[in-house]
């Protein structure tokens, strides 16, 4: 059963119980000693409980009154602590933000943003997941995450959707082939081009796969991985050319190897998914506006 106890009571009991004197509590709630005594009167009567054995002269504590004094006192810090917590987090001097992210954006630009958010917001903390697309979607979702970076997608229902950039796709082979000469490619150059891509249902397959169709090109990857480095590392091998995000060149090491933009690029909106029931908290709406500066001073690298 819950007590309907408020705060008031609480507190004047507590300055009774310290002060052992109805008078000098009533002060220091600056309000009249028979008010005061009424507040007592009406907690105990709501607990069914003498809490204070009263003469004329002073008060003391029952034995009921010095178990609740104890406890209430570890109470009413808590309490305050809870407040403190409470404005800690809108001040952004406290937080934790769940981010999840195509690995793509995640080597560059969210590592650089989660570097500003521990410069500058020291007391908040971040945890990072990297996922392909359609699993990011799901995770925002389903709330195990509180915001995810990636492509959007036809249909999200329940989420919001705030966009950054469209990426682009570029090509990355050796630097020896034939085709890094060339200052744009065309789709149709890549029929007998063997390609290194990411596996089926990643960002990156998707929108390429979905550009050779377009062009009338009808061709299996030749090598399918799990991850960009890996297809990075196969291309540097010497086993075909692969396909990166634009802004992640600037975080990949190319030495030996040489990219190039395609004629008619194929393009992906990345942006920021969110649960549209869900209030951002102060600290994801900082991490949020650092996100877009990174985006833009990464952008403006690549003109």
């Amino acid at each position: 059963m819950r007590h309907r106890v408020s705060i008031r009571q609480i507190e004047g009991f507590l300055l009774a119980s310290e002060q052992l004197s109805f008078s000098r509590a009533s002060e220091e709630m600056h309000i009249t000693q028979s008010a005061f005594s009424q507040l007592i009167r009406e907690l105990e009567s709501q607990l069914g409980v003498q809490l204070f054995d009263r003469t004329t002269r002073r008060v003391h504590l029952t034995a009921a009154g010095e178990a609740m004094r104890l406890k209430m006192q570890r109470g009413l810090h808590a309490i305050d602590d809870a407040c403190d917590e409470a404005r800690a987090i809108a001040r952004v001097d406290r937080g934790h933000i769940r981010v999840a992210s195509l690995s793509s954006l995640a080597i560059g630009i969210i590592t650089r943003t989660l570097a500003h958010v521990r410069t500058e917001f020291p007391g908040i903390t971040v945890s990072l997941r990297e996922d392909a697309n359609d699993r990011l979607v799901d995770l925002v979702a389903a709330g195990d995450t509180d915001l995810s970076v990636c492509t959007e997608i036809r249909s999200a229902p329940g989420l919001a959707f705030d966009p950054l950039f469209d990426d682009e796709l570029v090509m990355v082979m050796q630097q020896d082939n034939p085709l890094a000469k060339s200052r744009q490619i065309a789709w149709e150059q890549l029929q007998d081009e063997p390609l290194v891509l990411t596996a089926r249902g990643t960002s990156t397959r998707e929108s390429v796969a979905a550009a050779l169709t377009r062009h009338g090109i009808d061709k299996p990857a030749e090598y399918e991985v799990a991850s960009m480095p890996t297809s990075i590392s196969l291309v540097r091998a010497g086993f075909g050319s692969t396909f990166i995000s634009r802004v992640a060149l600037l975080d990949t090491d190319r030495k030996g190897l040489k990219a190039v933009r395609m004629q008619r690029p194929a393009l992906r909106r990345m942006g920021i998914y969110r649960r549209s029931d869900r209030t951002a908290s102060p600290a994801m709406l900082k991490f949020i506006e650092l996100l877009k500066l990174e985006v833009a001073e990464t952008l403006s690298r690549l003109r």
